[in-house]
């Protein structure tokens, strides 16, 4: 393949080359607006370098005018998995291989860009900041919460005061806060990956053959989207915005709206089953009292990180979801048209709007780039083969048998026990997964946010299988969420 800059494309970092879709290609559209990626990518651009220089101090190649830590190709999100890996060089806890499993569907890691690797000062130090980072997660995203609510309800407060001239002020503090949302996820993020090595070294040290049970032993704390499922139909709640796409504000607008995955709708309730005694609480009765204080520690500790960030991103998306109702009443302010402004930056929006021309340019350069087909893996470093896709490994991220009838996204099952089979899936399936059995899907890795919840309701599920493309509605499916089969059974 050989890829074609557009006008709308980030800069790549001069070194750190090496992008995928990652976890963006799991759960958000394939492509995104301008505007769109201006209150995604900048704001977790500027997130992640603020955490980076909490834990790691000033680094050269996390400043400058380049993109470090996400790019934006022909429209299409990306990672920079370079970086990303960089990080883990610097970090005692973790490699660059732990990151890849986690969230690049377990690719290879890309060539060190690293001379040589920091001494071990140097790594301790990092590794003790990340965890303190870690320790203080919990009470700056509830600080966040109540702030989002506040500014939730100053939104409500403009758009029904019919109050044009402080729109305005909406956008700057959105702007503010969308930084400090997607700085906590990563957060939370980057931690997961830490707290869960942390749990393998102890459970391989205090449990024989304990790296085999550790699948077992992800339980999250009690995660935010339960919750927000059942308050959504309450009408103008904090909890709306389930019933609109992730990530794209302009959903309403062609082309942009092609590329949404749409939120599921409403079901019944249903109550999911509780085991009587949980796997960690029968391996914590069977391995004595200090070794089993030792692995209860490492699962509420890995537990309360993955809830953190489950409800750090709750927040990012609230956030998008208020910025979707009072953008276009900004642009029409500024004198920008319902069909141009999503082709806008916020700062641009927020200040001074480009001219006729620069937006049809712009929305030309978008035409040309959503017609080249764009990889999930792509690598611009100097000398890197034209086509490179890596293979991907199936792989059980949520413990547990199931042997059910399948149904696709958008389909409402009509019995309990049903197999979700899909390309991917993100917290918008939630209403239907009190009647699911087990879940298969296409992409994923360990932390996706499918996996995450199908933890945390104890579904079983497996992703990256090549299989979930192929399995029809109606067909019955086998799924070991343990060992990663998945089978047809007929």
């Amino acid at each position: 393949m050989t890829f074609q800059h557009c006008r709308v494309d980030t800069y790549a970092h001069p070194s750190l080359r090496v992008y995928s879709a990652g976890n963006f290609g799991e759960i958000a559209p394939k492509r995104l607006s301008p505007m769109s990626w201006s209150l995604v990518g900048r704001p977790m651009e500027l997130g992640t370098r603020q955490f980076i220089r909490d834990i790691l101090g000033a680094q050269r190649w996390a400043t400058g005018s380049n993109y470090v830590f996400t790019g934006y190709f022909n429209c299409r999100p990306y990672h920079n998995l370079t970086a990303y890996c960089h990080i883990a060089e610097h970090v005692n806890l973790l490699t660059p291989e732990d990151v890849t499993a986690a969230y690049f569907e377990g690719i290879a890691p890309p060539v060190s860009a690293l001379a040589h690797r920091p001494g071990a000062l140097r790594r301790n130090g990092a590794t003790a900041r990340m965890l303190r980072e870690l320790v203080e997660l919990r009470p700056r995203v509830i600080e966040l919460e109540q702030q989002v609510f506040d500014y939730e309800q100053e939104v409500d407060a403009v758009l029904d005061a019919d109050a044009a001239w402080r729109i305005g002020e909406l956008a700057a503090r959105g702007n503010t806060l969308l930084e400090r949302a997607w700085h906590l996820h990563i957060i939370g993020t980057s931690g997961s990956i830490a707290a869960e090595v942390l749990q393998r070294n102890v459970v391989g040290r205090l449990v024989r053959g304990g790296n085999r049970i550790t699948n077992w032993l992800k339980e999250p704390a009690e995660l935010p989207w339960g919750r927000i499922t059942e308050l959504a139909p309450i009408p103008d709640g904090p909890s709306r915005f389930v019933e609109r796409p992730f990530y794209e504000i302009a959903d309403d607008a062609l082309p942009w709206a092609d590329f949404v995955i749409p939120p599921m709708g409403h079901s019944a309730s249903a109550v999911r089953d509780e085991p009587d005694l949980s796997p960690r609480e029968a391996l914590i009765g069977m391995s004595g009292r200090w070794r089993g204080a030792g692995i209860d520690a490492t699962v509420l500790f890995l537990g309360d990180v993955m809830a953190l960030r489950e409800h750090s991103k709750s927040l990012a998306m609230r956030l998008l979801h208020a910025h979707r109702r009072f953008v276009p009443a900004l642009a029409a302010l500024r004198g920008v048209g319902a069909a141009d402004w999503p082709y806008l930056t916020m700062s641009e929006l927020r200040g001074t709007p480009p001219d006729r021309a620069e937006i049809e340019a712009r929305r030309e350069a978008c035409e040309d780039a959503l017609a080249v087909e764009m990889p999930d893996y792509l690598d611009l470093s100097p000398g890197a083969p034209a086509e490179f896709q890596p293979a991907r490994e199936p792989r059980g991220v949520s413990a547990g048998v199931c042997d059910g009838i399948a149904i696709g996204l958008g389909e409402m099952p009509t019995m309990k026990g049903a197999v979700l089979a899909c390309e991917s899936a993100d917290a918008n399936v939630i209403p239907i997964l009190p009647f699911v059995g087990a879940v298969v899907t296409a992409r994923g890795s360990q932390y996706s946010h499918i996996a995450i919840i199908c933890r945390e309701l104890g579904i079983p599920a497996v992703v990256s299988h090549p299989l979930a493309a192929d399995i029809k509605p109606g067909q019955r499916v086998y799924v070991n969420g343990d060992t990663g089969e998945v089978r047809i059974v007929h």
